[in-house]
Protein backbone atom coordinates (compact mmCIF):
# COMPACT_ATOMS: atom_id res chain seq x y z
CA UNK A 1 0.00 0.00 0.00
CA UNK A 2 1.36 3.17 -0.75
CA UNK A 3 0.23 6.31 1.44
CA UNK A 4 -0.71 9.42 -0.69
CA UNK A 5 0.06 12.71 0.80
CA UNK A 6 -2.13 15.26 0.33
CA UNK A 7 -0.01 18.32 -0.34
CA UNK A 8 -0.79 21.13 1.48
CA UNK A 9 -0.93 24.83 -0.03
CA UNK A 10 1.03 27.61 1.86
CA UNK A 11 -1.05 29.94 0.79
CA UNK A 12 -4.39 30.43 3.18
CA UNK A 13 -7.80 30.56 2.59
CA UNK A 14 -8.84 33.66 2.17
CA UNK A 15 -10.82 35.45 5.16
CA UNK A 16 -14.43 36.72 4.84
CA UNK A 17 -15.93 39.65 6.47
CA UNK A 18 -17.11 39.13 9.49
CA UNK A 19 -19.04 42.25 10.22
CA UNK A 20 -20.08 45.92 8.04
CA UNK A 21 -16.64 47.56 9.31
CA UNK A 22 -14.56 45.51 7.60
CA UNK A 23 -16.52 45.67 4.19
CA UNK A 24 -16.81 49.46 4.00
CA UNK A 25 -13.98 51.35 2.38
CA UNK A 26 -11.56 53.48 4.68
CA UNK A 27 -12.32 56.71 4.30
CA UNK A 28 -9.49 59.15 2.37
CA UNK A 29 -7.80 62.13 3.19
CA UNK A 30 -7.98 64.82 0.72
CA UNK A 31 -8.53 68.22 -0.32
CA UNK A 32 -6.83 71.36 1.08
CA UNK A 33 -4.75 70.75 3.58
CA UNK A 34 -4.93 66.84 3.74
CA UNK A 35 -8.64 67.77 5.55
CA UNK A 36 -11.44 65.80 4.91
CA UNK A 37 -12.88 66.21 1.83
CA UNK A 38 -16.41 67.90 1.86
CA UNK A 39 -18.95 70.19 3.29
CA UNK A 40 -19.62 71.04 7.11
CA UNK A 41 -23.48 70.55 8.16
CA UNK A 42 -25.16 72.07 11.24
CA UNK A 43 -28.45 72.23 12.37
CA UNK A 44 -29.72 75.97 14.24
CA UNK A 45 -32.34 75.50 16.62
CA UNK A 46 -35.90 78.12 16.21
CA UNK A 47 -34.65 81.60 16.58
CA UNK A 48 -31.15 81.00 17.21
CA UNK A 49 -27.68 81.30 15.93
CA UNK A 50 -24.42 79.67 14.87
CA UNK A 51 -21.21 81.19 15.24
CA UNK A 52 -19.26 79.71 12.38
CA UNK A 53 -15.80 81.70 12.69
CA UNK A 54 -14.50 83.95 15.05
CA UNK A 55 -11.25 84.71 13.77
CA UNK A 56 -10.06 83.01 10.61
CA UNK A 57 -9.27 84.96 8.14
CA UNK A 58 -9.23 85.83 5.03
CA UNK A 59 -10.72 83.29 3.12
CA UNK A 60 -13.89 82.27 1.02
CA UNK A 61 -17.04 80.86 2.77
CA UNK A 62 -19.77 78.95 0.98
CA UNK A 63 -23.10 78.53 2.69
CA UNK A 64 -26.36 76.61 1.43
CA UNK A 65 -29.65 76.78 3.19
CA UNK A 66 -31.49 73.49 3.68
CA UNK A 67 -34.11 74.40 5.83
CA UNK A 68 -37.67 75.85 5.09
CA UNK A 69 -37.76 79.20 5.73
CA UNK A 70 -34.80 82.42 4.93
CA UNK A 71 -31.50 82.42 7.37
CA UNK A 72 -29.57 85.38 7.66
CA UNK A 73 -25.80 85.10 6.97
CA UNK A 74 -23.05 88.00 8.59
CA UNK A 75 -20.09 88.15 7.54
CA UNK A 76 -17.46 90.33 8.61
CA UNK A 77 -15.85 92.12 5.58
CA UNK A 78 -18.41 90.36 3.23
CA UNK A 79 -21.85 89.81 3.40
CA UNK A 80 -24.66 90.63 5.19
CA UNK A 81 -28.00 89.08 3.45
CA UNK A 82 -31.75 86.50 3.61
CA UNK A 83 -30.80 83.33 1.81
CA UNK A 84 -33.93 81.94 0.68
CA UNK A 85 -34.46 78.40 1.47
CA UNK A 86 -31.87 75.58 -0.94
CA UNK A 87 -30.21 78.61 -2.43
CA UNK A 88 -26.54 78.79 -2.16
CA UNK A 89 -23.60 82.00 -1.61
CA UNK A 90 -20.41 82.52 -1.50
CA UNK A 91 -18.52 85.60 -0.16
CA UNK A 92 -15.41 86.85 0.77
CA UNK A 93 -14.75 86.87 4.94
CA UNK A 94 -12.20 87.76 7.16
CA UNK A 95 -13.51 87.13 10.81
CA UNK A 96 -16.59 86.87 12.39
CA UNK A 97 -18.94 84.59 10.49
CA UNK A 98 -22.57 83.70 12.07
CA UNK A 99 -25.72 82.45 10.63
CA UNK A 100 -28.82 83.42 12.39
CA UNK A 101 -32.11 81.43 12.09
CA UNK A 102 -34.84 83.73 12.71
CA UNK A 103 -37.99 81.04 12.04
CA UNK A 104 -40.28 78.97 14.08
CA UNK A 105 -38.64 75.83 13.10
CA UNK A 106 -34.73 74.11 13.19
CA UNK A 107 -32.61 74.42 9.72
CA UNK A 108 -30.07 72.76 8.28
CA UNK A 109 -27.37 74.54 6.81
CA UNK A 110 -23.93 73.19 4.89
CA UNK A 111 -21.20 74.83 4.76
CA UNK A 112 -17.42 75.20 3.73
CA UNK A 113 -14.42 77.79 4.15
CA UNK A 114 -12.19 78.00 1.38
CA UNK A 115 -8.36 79.71 2.04
CA UNK A 116 -7.23 82.76 -0.12
CA UNK A 117 -3.99 82.06 -1.16
CA UNK A 118 -1.80 85.20 -1.77
CA UNK A 119 0.88 85.52 -3.81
Amino acid sequence: MSAKKKAKSKAGAKRKPTNARETTPKPKLAGRGGGPKGHWTQWIEPKGAALLSETLGPFYFVVKNHGSDNIMLVAQHGDLMDLPPGKVRATYAHGTVRVENRSEKWVLIEFDFVPVFKR
